[in-house]
């Protein structure tokens, strides 16, 4: 099955179902719209990801911070921590996740594995997961 490796705690938020938007600088290829991916939390963190939230983007991790934002030194790392359909690649989406001058990926339908799979090592773009 196909992954994406992500910055935590983009990562995890995205598998909460909580941000429904990953940005990109590149467009997302055609065949991957419809398609689910799993989501592979890479090995370093975004050290602005907790303070670059914007107030929209805490009132949505609200409900989520004892999982999140009060343990956000415990994140999986180096995991397949679940996975997500790729519904649309947009860009000025009206989402709160959404950045300007980038390519927006419109996500949905995410689950998060109860347990991660760990120590995968992640690579850039698209990539296969096999067991």
């Amino acid at each position: 099955m196909k992954a994406i490796s992500i910055k935590q705690p983009w990562a995890s938020l995205i598998a909460h179902g909580i941000k429904d938007i990953e940005n990109r600088t590149w467009k997302c290829p055609q065949k991957y719209i419809g398609q689910r991916v799993l989501i592979h939390a890479g090995k370093t963190t975004d050290e602005n990801g907790w303070e670059a939230l914007t107030r929209e983007q805490l009132f949505k991790v609200i409900p989520y911070e004892k999982k999140l934002y009060g343990n956000k030194k415990e994140l999986p790392h180096g995991a397949i921590i679940g996975s997500v359909v790729i519904a649309d690649c947009v860009q000025n989406h009206p989402s709160v996740w959404a950045e300007k001058g980038c390519w927006n990926w419109v996500l949905k339908d995410a689950i998060l594995f109860d347990k991660p799979i760990m120590n995968v090592k992640g690579k850039l773009s698209f990539w296969e997961y096999e067991k």
